[in-house]
């Protein structure tokens, strides 16, 4: 997915010399989603996982399916999810 591109640490707008960043912006998007909470999104207002919600949470199934939903959503093909002690890797992209 090609769009806006933000910081990686403000996730203000990255600027580059000639203006505002574009370019690859499906890792930026996932984060979107997973950090933010449903409402959060006026356009899109079921939109959001609201990871931090699930700390100390024992049960990933939820969390599962809720990363599920929301990346079908904004037409993310989810090939795996995997939860760890040092995070959760997805794997996911936009269907062609």
């Amino acid at each position: 997915m090609i769009g806006i591109q933000l910081d990686d640490t403000t996730h203000d707008l990255k600027i580059r010399e000639r203006g505002i960043a574009v370019g690859e912006t499906t890792e930026q998007n996932q984060y979107l989603i997973l950090a933010t909470h449903r409402g959060e999104w006026k356009q899109y207002p079921s939109l959001g996982v609201g990871i931090g919600d699930y700390t100390n949470d024992n049960d990933t199934d939820f969390l599962r399916h809720s990363i599920l939903e929301n990346f079908r959503m904004d037409g993310l093909a989810v090939s795996s999810i995997k939860f760890a002690h040092s995070g959760i890797e997805i794997t996911a992209d936009y269907k062609q």
